[in-house]
């Protein structure tokens, strides 16, 4: 019997339980980072964790405040190359 919609993806899923911020023990960078992964969507936080773990806390951090996502920004860099 054939499978019916889009073949699955590539790769595993991670579900991340409750991670808790500990004062004075954790450096509040941390806390920043947990927070920004807290309020981004899916791709969002994909890319924050990958550049955090590639970047440091600094790039993760830029990436937390982009506006955009990786995908989001390629279509665009995509669309206005030719100008």
């Amino acid at each position: 019997m054939a499978r019916r919609g889009r073949p699955p993806k590539a790769g595993t899923v991670y579900y991340l339980g409750r991670l808790r911020y500990r004062p004075g023990v954790d450096p509040p960078e941390l806390q920043d980072i947990l927070q920004a992964i807290e309020e981004a969507g899916p791709a969002r936080r994909r890319d924050i964790l990958r550049a955090a773990l590639l970047g440091g806390a600094e790039e993760a951090q830029a990436r937390a405040d982009s506006p955009e996502d990786d995908e989001v920004t390629g279509m665009m860099d995509d669309l206005l190359g030719g100008f």
